[in-house]
Order: C-alpha cells, then structure tokens, then sequence
C-alpha cells in the first residue's frame, strides 16, 4: 500500500495508517526491545514519507513503546512489568465501567457471532496468539462499543493495543484465556444486570493481572 500523499488533510490518515503499520511490528515481534528505528530505513520499508514515520513515532514514545536516544534515533523501550501493570490497572476501571454501560445492550446477532467465535478457539487444541488476541478483542471491542462512549472505546483500544504489544515482548508465553470465562462475561454482559456485568468484568481483568503478574515474576513456570 502507498502511503504517499499530498499534504493538509491527507496526514493525519498517512500517519494513522504508520502508526498502525508500526504497532503490527510490535505486537508480530519483529520490532523488539532494544530494535533502533531510524525514519529512513522505515520510510523505505513502509513506502511512506518520512513525515508521517516521525509523527507516528512521536505517537508511540508519547506511549511509552519507543524512546529517542542521542545521535542514535529512536529506540524500542525495553520491556516493563511495572506499565504493563499500569495498563491492566486502568483497564480494569474502564472496561468494568464500560461493561456497567453495555449491560443489555449488546444486540442478540452479535452475541451469537460471539459465542460461536469462542465455541471455535475451544475446539483448537493450542491456538495462535493471533487467533486469541482475534476472539478476544471481538469480545471486548463489542463491549466497548455497546457502552454508547466513543472516546471510551477508543481509550479501551488503545490500552488493549498496548497489552497485545507488551505480550508479543514476552514471547513464547501465551496469555491466558479461559473459553468458559469469557462465555461467563459475555453472558453477564447480556443479562441486562448492570452490577453483575461490571463485577465479571472487573473479576475477569483481575484474574488476568494476577495470573501475568504471576508469569513474569517466575511462580508458575
């Protein structure tokens, strides 16, 4: 794709389409901890101008995935625990809120669409990272959407994003993901109970945190 445009309204689209390019090298591993990205050689790589390439990673060290080095450009950030943390923290306020908000909401088509996306990654015995982030962002995408919040959803994606890329970081390890406990949060969701939504969301990320938390300090191995 060319992403070689004229000027005015035409960059802020160029340079979305970088920095999702840019995020894509994240989360695939190609792009890791200690990588240097000079604006040239990523120009060339994703036939771009170089204008978008340095506000896209402008986008991304103002997120804290890259860092800008003296006399060596811009450099991937190592990977932390501690904004991985961070992240999941924020998170869970958002997304439990949003789930509060979406309580009944979610139209009956796509919760089956849903339900049959996760009725397919239970029957594959050792799914990609691809296909579970896939489900799983269907999953919470949805969620979000149902809120009624745009700047909300946006916020979540943007976290979600960040989590993806912070796991790509600690490959081989796969993110947890229990079937039946999404089926349990979908459900909750769609009930109509708007505490019980947002208690099984907030419960749901919980687990999540504790169960990396527990991956990246070494307890389960």
């Amino acid at each position: 794709m060319d992403l070689i445009g004229g000027e005015g309204g035409q960059r802020p689209n160029l340079t979305e389409q970088v920095y999702e390019q840019l995020i894509e090298l994240l989360i695939s591993g190609e792009l890791k901890p200690g990588d240097v990205i000079t604006e040239r050689r990523m120009a060339e790589r994703l036939n771009a101008s170089r204008t978008p390439i340095r506000e896209a990673l402008g986008r991304l060290e103002a997120e804290g995935l890259v860092y800008k080095q003296p006399n060596r450009g811009v450099t991937v950030s190592p990977f932390s625990t501690e904004a991985f943390v961070d992240i999941l923290n924020v998170r869970q306020l958002l997304e439990a809120e949003a789930a509060y908000l979406a309580s009944g909401k979610i139209a009956e088509e796509t919760a089956a669409r849903i339900r049959d996306a996760l009725e397919t990654l239970a029957k594959k015995p050792r799914p990609t990272l691809s296909e579970i982030w896939q489900v799983d962002d269907m999953l919470h995408g949805e969620i979000a959407d149902a809120a009624g919040n745009p700047l909300m959803a946006a916020m979540i994606r943007d976290l979600r994003r960040r989590t993806h890329v912070f796991n790509a970081y600690r490959n081989p390890i796969t993110p947890r993901f229990s079937v039946e406990e999404n089926r349990r949060l979908l459900d909750a969701v769609a009930s109509g109970d708007r505490d019980r939504a947002r208690k099984a969301m907030s419960e749901h990320i919980e687990t999540v945190k504790v169960a990396i938390i527990e991956r990246l300090s070494g307890v389960l191995r």
